[in-house]
């Protein structure tokens, strides 16, 4: 067995330092195709389109580009499902064909599969296709965060500046942070694009109303509605211009096709304020903003009604309009917790962080108990990276709520980012303690401990991780690592055991398993293992080679050469495949002799005269060169 310790450093170096990495093999020809797909313009002409499809069939008609065209013809022909279990089996082959997911993003999000198609286009962007902007664009718009909306709309007009609709989707995500000017003008590009786009019609009336310019705003909004007669926020705005105007009736009119229930006939000096009360009281908020409307019109510096105005717009979900009404309410000298904290939260969800924190700090400058503010103010500091006074916010929070378990666990973040990673562990366990089953808690504390060396108690929370989370595969590679770097080989087993049960049918987990057991040892359980690779994977070629070695190690030397061969023509730079079949090589084939030609008949002769002493010379030499063969060849073998 002395020819086989030089395994043991190979296996080693196998376990150790590969990281349990294989390469996914593609065929040249599918690789050509691949690049054909990737190198074609998202703008090419359909003739370049068609030359390129024709020539990637040609190359590979069966592999993950083949099933990409399939998937891009069912889309064309509006076979949604199809194209995307096409895009799928694309991924399946060939998880880096970005176009594949980007298509697949698009579809799932055309389906209302919002954070999947979102991961999918993300991905996808790699190739800085145009439509993946586009779509990322709509997903985030959808989600209220404009900012990012904001920026992929800008991204696919680059390349698609004649689309109308993309412009009228940056107007409409530019209005909800405010920025007015620059929504106006994305509008009014719409138009010129696509005069009849009812959307734009909308969103420019809606603006020139709120700016007081009544008369243009009912022009565009009745525009508007000839393009899409059944939106109700068209007939609102209009009921608003005619209320303003003085026409009752067709107000009330407009407010019948806005779902809004007329307002009953007033005598001609009625008490606006108070019938906006009465409308509120009964929630019909409706109703209510159009009597403090009128309030408003005659009585503009009523600071008190003016946030009463914010508050039903605020609940209505007409943010813009609400803030206009705080502000102004501000102007006239209203100062009170609520009102700050309302224009608080609108600020916030527009992005504008630095408004919303002097809102937040004018209602804990007046209201200190105020939690919920505290609270909000704490997690800006917390996304802006302003850690320190984060973490003063939450310290208060936990005076007042100690057995909040979410508390405690944005307090360790926070200690975390300030580098207070003493402090930090112990608010994550603090954490732990009021909620054992807290995933977040135990991954973040187990990656916290590991960076720290403490391998045990990291070991210890990723184990919590794995019992709240089986298929986690992050806790699962960081609990191997440790294992691994503690030469805990016993647990590793388990722990790859269990990765075994968890996928059957991947073969890179019992390949893994079955180093492990081959470390220690167990040859028979490390072959089981290597063969169920094979079979799931007949081409997998460090099994192959893995399966040789332990072959060779029980002594199978003809089934270690088959594998070992089988592993070479897998893979042919495989290195140790070629060292061990060297060594199986160089037992098996005998060491040649040499032999000596006669001279000749004389010399011969010569010899034969020779006395006995003469050829007992001879058959001493003859011996010691046995000998001297015999120890060279058993060297070899060795």
């Amino acid at each position: 067995m002395k020819r086989y310790t030089a395994l043991a450093p190979l296996l080693v170096v196998t376990l150790f330092s590969t990281g349990f990495n294989w390469p996914f093999p593609t065929g040249d020809s599918c690789q050509k195709a691949k690049k054909l797909i990737f190198e074609l313009p998202a703008k090419a002409s359909d003739l370049k389109k068609k030359e390129t499809e024709n020539r990637v069939i040609e190359l590979c008609p069966s592999g993950a580009a083949g099933h990409y065209l399939k998937g891009v013809q069912f889309e064309r022909s509006g076979s949604v499902d199809a194209a995307i279990a096409e895009y799928q089996e694309t991924l399946g082959i060939d998880p880096d064909f970005f176009p594949a997911r980007g298509n697949l993003g698009l579809l799932h999000l055309k389906k209302g599969g919002g954070e999947e198609a979102a991961a999918e286009i993300s991905q996808a962007l790699k190739m800085d296709d145009p439509r993946y902007h586009a779509g990322l664009g709509r997903f985030f718009a959808d989600r209220k965060l404009p900012l990012l909306a904001i920026y992929h709309f800008r991204e696919a007009l680059n390349a698609f500046a004649e689309d109308a609709e993309l412009h009228a989707d940056l107007a409409a995500a530019y209005l909800s942070v405010d920025q007015r000017q620059r929504a106006e003008d994305e509008f009014r590009r719409t138009l010129v694009l696509q005069p009849g786009n009812a959307q734009a019609r909308l969103g420019l009336g809606s603006l020139l109303m709120a700016r007081g310019e009544t008369d243009k705003a009912m022009g565009e909004l009745k525009q508007a509605a000839l393009g899409d007669p059944g939106n109700k926020e068209i007939h609102r705005l209009l009921s608003e211009g005619y209320t303003r105007k003085g026409d009752v009736k067709s107000a009330d009119y407009e407010r019948v096709l806005a779902g809004i229930a007329p307002t009953p006939p007033v005598e001609p000096k009625v008490d606006h304020l108070a019938q906006a009360d009465r409308y509120l009281a009964a929630k019909d908020l409706d109703n209510a903003i159009v009597e403090y409307r009128l309030h408003i019109a005659d009585n503009p510096n009523d600071a008190v009604v003016l946030q009463r105005l914010g508050d039903a717009l605020l609940k209505t979900g007409h943010e813009d309009d609400a803030m206009g009404y705080y502000r102004e309410a501000l102007r006239n000298k209203a100062d009170n917790a609520q009102l700050h904290y309302n224009l608080g939260t609108i600020y916030e969800k527009k992005a504008l962080l630095d408004e919303a924190v002097v809102e937040y700090r004018q209602v804990l400058s007046s209201s200190p108990e105020n939690e919920e503010a505290r609270g909000r103010l704490a997690d800006i500091y917390t996304l802006r990276g302003s850690f320190p006074q984060a973490l003063e916010q939450y310290r208060e929070l936990l005076k007042k709520r100690p057995a909040d378990p979410v508390l405690q666990l944005k307090l360790a973040r926070a200690y975390l980012n300030t580098k207070d990673v003493t402090a930090a562990a112990e608010a994550y366990a603090a954490a732990i303690k009021l909620d054992n089953d807290s995933l977040e808690a135990h991954r973040e504390l187990a990656n916290l401990q590991r960076k720290r060396n403490l391998n045990d108690e990291a070991a210890k929370e990723y184990r919590e991780v794995l019992r709240l989370k089986k298929d986690d595969a992050d806790a699962r590679t960081a609990l191997t690592s440790i294992y691994v770097k503690n030469k805990d080989y016993d647990d590793l087993a388990k722990l790859l055991k269990e990765g075994v049960e968890l996928a059957p049918s991947d073969a890179n987990a019992h390949y893994k398993l079955g180093l492990v057991y081959e470390f220690q040892k167990e040859y028979d359980a490390a072959i089981a293992q290597y063969k169920e690779a094979v079979e799931l994977k007949p081409d997998h070629a460090k099994a192959l080679n893995a399966m040789g070695r332990v072959q060779m190690k029980s002594g199978n030397i003809a089934e270690a050469k088959e594998s070992l061969e089988a592993a070479k023509k897998a893979d042919p730079d495989l290195e140790e495949a070629t060292v061990l079949l060297s060594n199986i090589k160089d037992e098996l084939t005998p060491e040649p002799r040499s032999f000596h030609k006669s001279k000749s008949k004389k010399a011969s002769a010569k010899k034969g005269k020779k006395g006995k002493k003469g050829k007992k010379s001879d058959s001493e030499g003859s011996s010691k060169k046995s000998k001297k063969s015999k120890k060279s060849k058993k060297k070899s073998a060795e």
